[in-house]
């Protein structure tokens, strides 16, 4: 057998410098626009006449989210690498708290969660966030669209449905052309040097792995899966706007979730701060919603999404050690 060979150089560590301290910046700016901008004692106003048993129900909603993620997970797992229903949920819970705190490290965090937590192996891993990736971008156009035939939507809107959709299309069709092309990447490696095979080796287990592309009833199922998130993330802010005292509108709350499917797919500031809120109040003034309203149901629906990663936290509070303690966390595996 041939060694596997090793060298003494380690390899650079990405630096998150800069995307540091330009999230820091875009925080510290909205801060400083929304002191003068914001009529605070008629926000304040707002936020102290809130209906909280509706913001309850939003957190309840919201969560109620977490389980169709780990489901779909799960099935978007390769057979043979597939954690239990538990397990996942861990996964997915630690992947939840990452991404509501540090966005810009979210890739990475997901797929190492997967390795490290989710036992898999890393090409499986790859493959898996590959198609979820894929499957949220299918959900955003699908909002986005929803919003367009809803409402006359803001051009920058209409022109991110167009480039999203556009990305969407061009990514589908590389992984249904990818998964079926193992065979042909592991042939061309025969031909190459040691570490040229082993890079092409790599690839071929990733696109192996692509089961959902090669399997259209599981790609629906998960596609389906990935839609209802986002319906359940409309209600969400369907209660959101009750609990604030705003005439509750589907349109609107799809616009909102359009907007924000686009304005937070760049990790530009910790936890989305200021670029969530904003969003959420120029959605509104849009429609013509008052400042305070508009301003309190920002605050109050970004606090709703990190209630619900706090549920995350205490539920890996509890479940970590317990799993690691007694080894029996995994459940039966999805057919």
């Amino acid at each position: 057998m041939t060694a596997p060979i090793t060298t003494g150089a380690v390899a650079p560590r990405p630096s998150y410098r800069i995307w540091w301290i330009l999230g820091w910046g875009v925080l510290a700016a909205f801060f400083a626009v929304a002191a003068v901008a914001l009529p605070w004692a008629e926000v304040v106003a707002a936020l102290a006449g809130a209906k909280w048993h509706w913001v309850a129900l939003a957190v309840l909603i919201w969560l109620a989210e977490w389980p169709l993620w780990i489901l779909q997970w799960v099935l978007l797992a390769p057979r043979q690498h597939r954690p239990g229903f538990v397990r996942m949920a861990q996964v997915t819970g630690l992947c939840g708290t990452a991404n509501a705190s540090v966005p810009m490290a979210g890739v990475v965090a997901s797929v190492g969660f997967l390795i490290v937590r989710g036992r898999m192996p890393a090409s499986a891993a790859a493959s898996l966030y590959a198609v979820d990736q894929l499957q949220t971008g299918i959900a955003k156009v699908a909002i986005l669209a929803l919003a367009t035939v809803l409402l006359p939507v803001p051009d920058w809107l209409r022109t991110g449905l167009l480039s999203l959709a556009g990305a969407v299309l061009l990514f589908t069709v590389a992984l249904l052309g990818a998964a079926h092309g193992g065979q042909w990447l592991r042939r061309l490696g025969l031909g190459l040097g040691e570490r040229a095979a082993r890079l092409v080796r790599l690839v071929a287990d990733v696109v192996d792995h692509l089961e959902a592309m090669r399997r259209p009833v599981l790609g629906l199922a998960t596609t389906v899966l990935a839609l209802a998130k986002k319906g359940m993330e409309v209600v969400a802010v369907l209660a959101v706007q009750v609990a604030v005292g705003i005439e509750p509108s589907l349109a609107a709350a799809v616009l909102v979730v359009a907007a924000l499917g686009l304005t937070t797919m760049a990790p530009i500031s910790p936890g989305h701060f200021g670029v969530y809120e904003a969003t959420v109040i120029l959605c509104y003034q849009y429609l013509g919603v008052p400042l305070p309203l508009a301003t309190a149901a920002a605050f109050i629906q970004h606090g709703v999404t990190f209630a619900v990663s706090f549920v995350m936290v205490g539920y890996l509070a509890w479940a970590l050690p317990r799993g690691d303690r007694d080894g029996r966390q995994d459940g039966p595996s999805a057919p």
